[in-house]
């Protein structure tokens, strides 16, 4: 991977995603409900768009355009370049707190544990969302496997999988575990949630119905994950990005730290399609 200069940003940025097929250009939604589009090559932003008052922009993905989600729940979705608005849907007014663009569909999950699927293309109010609940808690993280099935993880403790080719319907849920799912992302051979209190657990993708693998750790909640080939890295409560390299065996062995964030929680971890890149 490159390294890029650290960037700072005129507003706590709590959202992030790289545009599609680009190493340069990235979204971040922001506490104060601005979205801007970056480059790793400038300081100011390419450009910057709001959607009213409507709280935090908690979540961003890019697909079929740049589109954000809102602490009151609804979701915008503008042009590539950031600029005329696309559509828009109203919320319920549960605030979204993931989102996950994939086969040309736009994953929206909230505070009530919801998630709806829409046409990232021709969505909005006129075209109604596919919805379900599989938690009881807010949807914490949304990750898919072959762009098949999505995975959901949830503060309820819940690790549940549904079929994005069936209109989501539900292939199979874990049991609660005793801590908040806080974040979850998909490797080569596992799916990997992070907890609240510091342990990441492993499932295999061939078998979600078995019990996990628990990883002990000594750092604090796992509140970001993605992966990178076969390299699992981790955002923390404490400020620090970690990294486990997976076995054939979907085990994973801490190889350290690799960046931290002077103290302040990693909320957010997004990579590049071609791996090239990792943004906290």
């Amino acid at each position: 991977m490159l390294n890029v200069q650290p960037k700072t940003l005129e507003a706590q940025p709590i959202a992030l995603a790289w545009q599609p097929e680009s190493r340069r250009h990235f979204a971040v939604g922001c506490v104060d409900g601005r979205v801007e589009i970056h480059s790793t090559k400038q300081a100011q932003p390419l450009a910057r768009v709001w959607h009213g008052d409507r709280g935090a922009a908690s979540a961003v993905a890019w697909g079929g355009g740049l589109c954000a989600g809102y602490g009151d729940g609804a979701v915008c979705c503008w042009d590539t370049n950031g600029g005329a608005k696309a559509w828009k849907a109203k919320g319920r007014g549960d605030k979204v707190t993931a989102m996950l663009s994939t086969r040309g569909l736009l994953a929206v999950g909230d505070d009530g544990g919801r998630i709806a699927l829409r046409d990232a293309r021709l969505s909005g109010d006129r075209g109604p969302a596919i919805s379900t609940q599989p938690h009881a808690d807010y949807v914490s993280g949304l990750c898919a496997i072959r762009d098949e099935v999505l995975v959901s993880a949830g503060a309820d403790g819940v690790l549940a999988a549904m079929d994005l080719r069936k209109n989501l319907k539900s292939i199979g849920e874990t049991d609660p575990f005793e801590d908040e799912l806080l974040s979850c992302c998909v490797t080569p051979h596992s799916v990997v949630a992070g907890t609240a209190t510091g342990p990441l657990l492993v499932w295999s993708r061939k078998d979600l119905d078995k019990e996990p693998s628990v990883i002990a750790s000594e750092h604090d909640s796992v509140e970001a994950l993605v992966a990178v080939q076969d390299v699992v890295l981790t955002g923390t409560g404490d400020g620090v990005v970690r990294a486990y390299e997976e076995g054939e065996d979907a085990s994973l062995t801490d190889i350290g730290g690799i960046g931290a964030h002077g103290g302040f929680p990693v909320e957010v971890l997004a990579k590049t399609s071609g791996d090239e890149l990792v943004a906290s």
